[in-house]
């Protein structure tokens, strides 16, 4: 039987999604059987797997604050941004309630934007998201969404491991920085701090993973 408490949220739920539009999906957990249970999800097309839901409600556990905030790899080419609200009674961790959003709608439009920013036409041959130094360059000189620039790169990076950032181990995650360096995205004003959003790390590990790349290749050209 659903705790009274949560029943409360179901229709916190449809009112959410009433004001925020089809770009949210609002899923309402109940954790207080043996098994985490799915008790509403408005509109339904969205879904989280077991193993991000695991890592949610563990986050969830050990947070000190009542929002997790959190990306998930929903499939191996998109990310959704997801903010949880813990629901708790009597000290006791009950229920989450999950507000995923989905921005590819923005990410095109801000990409055809992008393109009329250009002054010559893009290569039908080079991907969409394929970051070379020169396009960076040019794209730091037509406009100034460097932030979607390092953050969609980055996001694309870590696409190939098919985990959350949080799950990355030190090695990958100089990978990622190093393929990021190599492709010139830390040229771009404030990269810095918009990649360590997505890897889930400060800016100073940043630096620190740039300093070891810098000192690695000293030593092989030194």
């Amino acid at each position: 039987m659903l705790n009274p408490m949560l029943q409360q949220y179901i229709k916190i739920s449809k009112f959410l999604s009433s004001i925020i539009g089809n770009d949210y999906s609002i899923l309402l957990y109940d954790l207080s059987q043996p098994c985490p249970q799915l008790v509403s999800s408005i509109p339904s097309k969205i879904v989280i797997n077991d193993d991000n839901l695991n890592n949610l409600i563990n986050m969830a556990k050990n947070s000190k604050s009542n929002i997790v905030n959190e990306q998930l790899n929903v499939t191996q080419d998109k990310i959704l941004s997801v903010s949880c609200m813990l629901i708790h009674q009597n000290d006791a961790l009950i229920g989450i309630l999950c507000v995923l959003f989905d921005d590819i709608r923005y990410q095109n439009v801000c990409h055809e934007i992008l393109q009329l920013c250009k002054s010559s036409k893009i290569n039908p041959k080079i991907k969409e998201k394929s970051f070379s130094k020169d396009m960076l360059n040019e794209q730091k000189l037509s406009c100034s969404h460097n932030d979607l620039v390092a953050r969609d790169a980055a996001i694309e990076a870590l696409n190939i491991y098919g985990i959350c950032a949080s799950r990355l181990t030190s090695d990958e995650r100089l990978d990622i920085i190093k393929k990021l360096d190599t492709e010139g995205i830390f040229l771009l004003k404030g990269s810095v701090k918009d990649v360590a959003k997505v890897l889930k790390c400060s800016s100073a590990s940043i630096y620190r993973y740039l300093s070891q790349i810098r000192m690695d290749t000293i030593s092989i050209y030194g």
